[in-house]
């Protein structure tokens, strides 16, 4: 982790020697690794999960379309 200390508006400087106590920065720059968080590791019920959604968002759209095509007059009948 980094800490940042603020120097004007909009201008922030790496803090040199970095506090042993984050409590003081004005911001703190921290990697996914240092706080312990893995977005991507997921387990296989949550995998499953979010393929069903997948799955269904997939489905709902197909079914929308085939209705809408049955819906929808057959202009190629109306010339002749």
């Amino acid at each position: 982790m980094l800490c940042l200390s603020q120097i004007d508006g909009n201008t922030f400087q790496v803090a040199s020697p970095q506090p042993t106590e984050y409590t003081s920065c004005t911001y703190v720059l921290a990697q996914p690794s240092d706080l312990g968080i893995n977005a991507w590791a997921l387990t296989p019920d949550e995998g499953y999960q979010i393929a069903t959604a997948i799955a269904i968002c997939w489905a709902a759209g197909y079914a929308s379309r085939v209705v809408g095509q049955f819906l929808k007059p057959n202009q190629s009948l109306e010339g002749e």
